[in-house]
């Protein structure tokens, strides 16, 4: 095997049945921690679970809970997990898979979506996580690849009692974090945004300044955005057609401004894409242009040169008989200036200089 080639997991996952619930991203795979949430309108509980079997207590109460799993190195608690929710191995498989693709599937007894969480830092790196969601009857499941996320809004206002997300159903605090996820989507873009602005103001003004690297590098990054939006509008189309009882009417609504949030993502996304080409491809013009205005200044200074080489050339061979032997010396070089000069001014009126 080549020196620079690493074995993915695709490679770590081929041959394997199907359904094989195993880490197949160990270098990824952090200690798993596990949170619950519990509530109702009245009732608020908030602890981490310690004992794994703490969960079939979940199941036996009416409260709303919420499930956090931070990390997905512990494959024996998953599998628990997904044993106490009645969770089909073909899941746990792909919440294991820290590359999946975004996407949707409705199941007998719950619903399951995968999406992307995205984040940029105050130097403009683009980060991602994959974010599972399982959502059934009066809970909501989800998975992450370590701690740290976007829902720490969603947890203040189930503590502070605010708005309808106590009083509604799962369905309804799946779609809130969902459309939190989203919202910070258009975050990221506009930090994208103003990033390709300044590039492109940089370029314009003073083109000596700019690096073509970093004008890649946001290509890149609007790349991958356009690269997760198709499939996000695709899950958000699915989450408003689908025929589920762990859907409640009320929530429709809400799961169509879900959908025409991503439809926004997408379509920014795509403009911002297009743009940051436009701007990469007037830098590669501005490096053709300067390129040009070498090689035309190279051009004319051989031009120059090519008479009075030849004029040189001419008087530097020995003749026996030169009549300009008293007057050659200062003579060529007179002809030689004037030869110069004249083709400069001919350059110059021609607008080549």
């Amino acid at each position: 095997m080549l020196p620079f080639v690493k074995r993915g997991i695709a490679e770590r996952k081929a041959g394997k049945p199907q359904g094989t619930i195993a880490n197949f991203s160990p270098d990824r795979a952090n200690e798993t921690i596990v949170e619950l949430i519990e509530f109702d309108a009245g009732e608020y509980h908030e602890r981490e679970i310690t004992d794994i079997n703490e969960l079939y207590a979940i199941r036996q109460n009416n409260l709303v809970s919420w499930l956090c799993f931070y990390g997905l190195k512990d494959v024996d608690t998953l599998k628990t997990a997904a044993e106490m929710f009645s969770i089909n191995p073909l899941t746990i498989e792909d919440i294991l898979n820290p590359d999946h693709r975004p996407k949707f599937e409705t199941f007998d007894n719950y619903l399951f979506v995968i999406i992307k969480m995205i984040d940029i830092s105050d130097e403009g790196h683009l980060s991602s996580e994959q974010v599972s969601l399982i959502i059934g009857e009066n809970f909501v499941l989800t998975f992450q690849e370590k701690p740290g996320d976007v829902f720490e809004p969603i947890r203040e206002r189930l503590r502070k009692n605010v708005g309808k997300l106590r009083q509604g159903h799962s369905d309804y605090l799946a779609l809130t974090l969902i459309d939190i996820i989203i919202d910070n989507y258009f975050v990221v873009l506009e930090c994208l945004a103003e990033a390709l602005e300044e590039l492109e103001l940089t370029l314009l003004k003073t083109p000596e300044d700019f690096n073509g690297n970093d004008v890649h590098e946001l290509k890149m990054q609007l790349f991958y955005m356009r690269k997760i939006s198709w499939p996000l509008r695709e899950i958000a189309a699915a989450l408003l057609r689908a025929d589920s009882p762990l859907i409640w009417p009320e929530s429709r609504l809400y799961f169509r401004d879900i959908y025409d949030h991503a439809v926004h993502v997408l379509e920014t996304s795509e403009t911002l894409r297009e743009v940051s080409i436009g701007v990469y491809d007037l830098y590669i013009s501005n490096i053709s242009l300067r390129m040009n205005d070498i090689m035309r200044t190279l051009t004319i200074i051989a031009t120059i040169f090519i008479p009075l080489t030849f004029i040189a050339g001419v008087y530097g061979m020995n003749f026996e008989n030169m009549p300009e032997l008293k007057w050659g010396y200062p003579g060529i070089w007179v002809v030689m200036v004037a030869a110069a000069l004249a083709m400069l001014a001919y350059f110059r009126r021609r607008n080549w200089l």
